[in-house]
């Protein structure tokens, strides 16, 4: 018969991401905090002037280097993730005396490189082009250097702190910040901010936090543009607000892909290592929230159905392959925020007469 390690598996996903996850969102915000530090101010101010967006561009200093710690601490859970997987397998009796994960294996290398070292590399290129919307937008407007660099990397608060800018924000979030910014600097930004339903009730464009919200609305009564003190204390809430959720996005996906995707390289090595056929191995699929926020149906009408082999993928209506829930082949569509996990089992009865 099969053994059963459902529980235990789904206790082990659930503990790794709880210890894991704020050790990412913190190496993230730590790497966003780095690139605001390491920005060349004067080298930035008079590259704008000249209108000279490549140069303004390297005055940032924007460099997968500045994601150093997110590298090391991602490393690290996807380590932490394959160790306890393997001495679970062992607690079992599934796997003998020895049974260690190994980092150096092609898929942990693999993964490595493509989830750790590639996701820098990305996040450098969103981040070069999110400064060169900012200032290509800053031009069009008419906008001064000194304008155009804070909104790229916020206002000085001491020493090399800043707060506010795009920096660390995803092309969708930072042309959030950027519309409301630009919005609440004349009245006429400010009335396109401002949507008047048909029982004459008036809300913001965007979900901002309700102070902002009330001094947009406060603005477009008057027909005046937002005060700028008042101005700079939202731009700062909003984008803070802004980059904790795209910390939160980070560290809840990619902690969860790590965690996942080692399990997988676990289950791959012992079938490698120790003889363990692939064939005997059953995956299911498991869904965690039930129909609520964040859940994709179709994840949803997959939860507990189970494929055999170690290699055969979950099929989704989409044409999606999928080895296992957070699978990076998945892309977007399948993994930001996913709830789901995949439990693995040993059917002893496989080639058996």
């Amino acid at each position: 018969m099969a053994t059963r390690p459902t529980m235990s598996q789904a206790r082990l996903f659930a503990l790794l991401i709880a210890e894991l996850r704020p050790e990412v969102h913190r190496a993230f915000m730590a790497s966003v905090t780095d690139l605001q530090a390491n920005v060349d101010w004067r080298a930035l101010l008079d590259a704008l002037a000249r209108m000279d967006t490549p140069a303004a561009i390297a005055a940032l200093h924007i460099d997968p280097a500045a994601w150093a710690e997110y590298s090391s601490v991602m490393t690290d859970t996807y380590a932490k993730a394959g160790a306890s997987t393997a001495a679970q397998i062992q607690a079992q009796g599934i796997a003998g005396i020895g049974n260690r994960f190994r980092m150096t294996s092609p898929g942990a290398q693999e993964w490595i490189a493509e989830n750790v070292a590639g996701r820098v590399v990305g996040f450098s290129q969103e981040q070069a082009e999110v400064a060169r919307r900012v200032i290509e937008s800053g031009y069009a407007q008419g906008q001064g250097p000194r304008n155009i660099a804070v909104d790229l990397v916020g206002r000085a608060t001491g020493g090399t702190a800043r707060e506010g800018g795009v920096l660390g924000l995803d092309g969708p979030r930072a042309a959030r910040l950027q519309a409301v910014t630009e919005g609440m600097r004349t009245a006429e930004g400010v009335r396109a901010l401002v949507i008047e339903h048909a029982d004459g009730t008036l809300s913001v464009r965007y979900q901002v936090n309700t102070a902002t919200e009330q001094r947009i609305l406060k603005a477009y009564k008057a027909g005046k543009a937002v005060p700028d003190a008042e101005r700079a204390i939202s731009e700062r809430q909003y984008r803070n607000a802004l980059l904790k959720a795209r910390a939160d996005t980070v560290a809840e996906t990619e902690t969860a892909n790590a965690v996942m995707s080692a399990r997988m390289e676990e289950w791959r090595q012992l079938a490698e290592s120790q003889g363990l056929d692939p064939s005997a191995v059953i995956k299911t699929w498991r869904h965690r929230r039930g129909a609520s926020l964040y859940h994709r149906p179709d994840h949803l009408a997959k939860s507990g159905k189970s494929v055999r082999g170690l290699f055969t993928p979950f099929i989704f209506p989409d044409g999606a392959q999928l080895q296992y829930a957070h699978d990076p082949k998945g892309g977007a569509k399948h993994n930001i925020r996913c709830g789901c996990d995949t439990e693995f089992r040993l059917d002893h009865t496989a080639g058996l007469e």
